[in-house]
């Protein structure tokens, strides 16, 4: 019997067309952690690295750099901003961390809540990160617009429109811009159309809090809390009716894994804040889209194996597993009792809410 002698296959042997075809796939762009994938991508072999440019297909180059004001404003633009949280499992401890690529590769650390960029690092934060040996996964992508003006010349934050929310709709026929505006209503920019936002429901009663991509549509809920969905083409459906007396005062979106989605309702009093009134939250409540039913349902638990973060720009859920930050169960949120804005390594507008204990505190740790 003739034996035969197996080599070990080179990946730095797989044809270059098939390298290509995973690098602009779906999964690698949309469903999993864009940049860091490339970069993770990169990392296998030179010929990789010399044959994946860093110049990856963002989705971002499908609008032009400098977009149109809200009016027909002929000294100002908008510059859209995309940020991503990605969730590292560096044992034995794990991270969240918010990145804004400033070039290609290039990266820049800003706080969870008020996208403050962070000058330091925790302590014991790994100095370097092997993406080869690393866990990274994308937990959420989130966009803003920026006003800027004709030069392209970026403002100061009077102009910033980031407590605003921007998503991003892509398909391989269709990419669009769809935000809220300051004064809630919702507007929408498509690619190859850069003259004029339109508006997609002007309803004079209609305020709009929040909104979220929900694979190729997104979901937009009001502050009474009746939520509808669009499609890529603006097609729009109903989802839920709005909650009894309209609830709470901010209303967030969560996308959850597995699709479920979640709202968090917020209640806030005005409290004195550094010689001014400001806003602080003093309780939340959870609800669960029930879809066939067209209804919100009340979550009294969220269990100790998930915990959920509201910004302004984005919200998030995470999964709670050995090793991580205790905080299963918890909403974590910016507090602006004391500023809402970064100090270094930590935030001291930082809050914690316990679903179970029904208590709102501070946080003092980096997760």
């Amino acid at each position: 019997m003739e034996s035969s002698l197996v080599l070990p296959s080179q990946w730095s042997n797989l044809p270059l067309d098939l390298l290509e075809l995973i690098s602009d796939s779906d999964y690698v762009n949309d469903c999993s952690s864009d940049t860091v994938d490339l970069l993770r991508l990169r990392s296998v072999c030179a010929t990789w690295r010399h044959s994946l440019p860093l110049s990856n297909k963002n989705p971002l180059s499908k609008f032009p750099p400098l977009l149109p004001f809200w009016s027909s404003s002929p000294s100002g633009f908008f510059i859209l901003k995309q940020n991503s949280v990605y969730k590292l499992e560096a044992h034995p401890t794990s991270w969240l961390v918010k990145l804004q690529e400033t070039s290609p590769g290039t990266m820049r650390v800003l706080d969870l809540f008020s996208n403050d960029r962070l000058c330091f690092l925790p302590e014991n934060f790994p100095e370097k990160i092997d993406l080869r040996e690393s866990h990274v996964r994308l937990v959420r992508k989130a966009y803003r617009v920026e006003y800027a003006n004709k030069g392209g010349g970026e403002m100061s934050s009077f102009w910033s429109l980031s407590s605003d929310k921007v998503v991003v709709l892509s398909s391989r026929e269709h990419s669009a811009v769809i935000a809220i505006h300051s004064g809630g209503k919702l507007g929408f920019l498509k690619n190859g159309d850069d003259e004029i936002w339109k508006i997609l429901d002007n309803s004079w009663n209609v305020t709009y809090e929040d909104i979220i991509t929900y694979g190729e549509n997104c979901i937009v809920v009001d502050d009474k809390g009746k939520t509808v969905i669009y499609d890529v083409e603006f097609k729009v459906s109903d989802l839920a009716e709005g909650l009894a007396g309209g609830g709470g005062h901010k209303k967030h979106l969560v996308e959850c894994y597995g699709g479920e989605v979640l709202l968090v309702d917020k209640y806030v009093k005005h409290v004195w804040c550094k010689s001014e009134f400001s806003k602080s939250a003093v309780e939340f409540r959870v609800y669960k889209l029930k879809r066939e039913e067209k209804r919100w349902e009340e979550v009294r638990e969220l269990g100790r194996d998930v915990a959920l973060f509201v910004g302004e720009d984005c919200s998030f859920s995470v999964e709670i597993t050995d090793g991580d930050l205790a905080g299963g169960g918890c909403i974590f949120y910016r507090d602006y009792r004391n500023g809402g804005r970064s100090r270094g390594v930590y935030s001291d507008g930082d809050g914690v809410f316990n679903m179970e204990l029904k208590d709102a505190g501070k946080f003092w740790v980096s997760y």
